[in-house]
């Protein structure tokens, strides 16, 4: 399994490629300003999506990083508490995130969850 912390898509991408060649769960934390996001990526399902399908490499997209944006300090250790507690519910075999974008408004303190196919013209974890 692998806990992907890295503030730029160009790495989120390689990790995401890692793990979906290897079919190795990737749980995706990130967070920049006062918004977070978390996601399970089960990749030793066939039927889950990678990153890829939900921020597909081709795609254009604006690159924020928080080194340059600012994240609310907090923030960054509540996203990896959460991504440690996917990680323990991965190895124990309790309870099932994948496949749902969590978004969290620290401004607001609100949660929506987000649920996420697999693409299947995703160029990355389509042909598995």
């Amino acid at each position: 399994m692998v806990l992907d912390c890295s503030d730029n898509f160009a790495t989120r991408h390689a990790v995401n490629r890692a793990c979906v060649e290897h079919a190795k769960p990737l749980v995706s934390g990130a967070a920049i300003r006062f918004d977070a996001q978390l996601m399970v990526f089960d990749l030793r399902k066939r039927e889950a999506p990678c990153y890829s399908c939900l921020f597909p490499e081709e795609g254009e997209v604006e690159e924020v990083q928080c080194s340059v944006m600012g994240v609310l300090a907090p923030m960054t250790g509540a996203i990896g508490a959460l991504q440690a507690m996917e990680a323990i519910k991965i190895v124990a075999g309790i309870g099932d995130t994948s496949g749902r974008l969590l978004l969290f408004d620290a401004k607001s303190s609100e949660w929506r969850s987000v649920r996420v196919a697999k693409d299947p013209q995703c160029a990355v974890c389509s042909s598995r």
